[in-house]
Parts: structure tokens; sequence; C-alpha cells
């Protein structure tokens, strides 16, 4: 039985490590992407700014997979997953709400 637990938890360990490492490379080439686009550019501003914003965003998905490892597999995971998605809902309304207050600020102060 202690072969086969330690056995079980070796694999375990072993995806775990594999699935950091798959993250790290994933992780370090998108920021490769990002410096070089920015170092050795002659795209237009435009360009440059989704190109890193596409690669920033593909980045957060990875580092979630990856570090956080946010999935659906199981009913803990799931809802690891809810609370993680509310936690952004929250902080898209309470950034957005700030913006739309500061801009109808100024919009009165200035108009």
């Amino acid at each position: 039985m202690s072969a086969i637990l330690s056995e079980e938890t070796y694999e375990t360990a072993k995806k775990k490590l594999s699935m950091y490492i798959t993250g790290m490379i994933l992780c370090m080439i998108l920021i490769l992407i990002s410096f070089m686009t920015v170092m050795y550019t002659t795209l237009s501003k435009k360009t440059l700014l989704a190109i890193i914003f596409v690669s920033t965003f593909i980045q957060f998905i990875v580092q979630v997979i990856f570090f956080l490892r946010l999935n659906a597999k199981n009913e803990q995971s799931q809802m690891n997953l809810m609370s993680f998605l509310f936690t952004i809902l929250i902080l898209v309304v309470l950034i957005g709400g700030s913006l739309w207050i500061l801009w109808s600020l100024d919009y009165r102060m200035m108009h």
C-alpha cells in the first residue's frame, strides 16, 4: 500500500512539475514576442499595441491555467473557477464604475 501511494504521489508531483515548466516556457515565449515586437518593429503604433495586448491576454490565460490551475475537472476546481470569475467581475465593475465617475466629473467641470 505504501509503495503504491508513493508511486501515485511521485506521478502527481511529476505532472505538476511538467505543468509548471510548460507554463514557464510559454510565458517566456510570450514575453519574447512582446519584447522583440517593441525592440525591432517597423509596424504602426496601433498594430504594435494590438500585438502586445493579445500577447498579454494570452499570457494571462496561460498563467491562470498552468500556475493557478483553474480548470473545471472536478467540483472543487469548478468552485475555484467560479470564485475567480466572480472576482474578475467585481474588479471590472469597480474599475469601470470609477472610470465612469471620473469621466463624468471631468465632463461636468470642463464643459
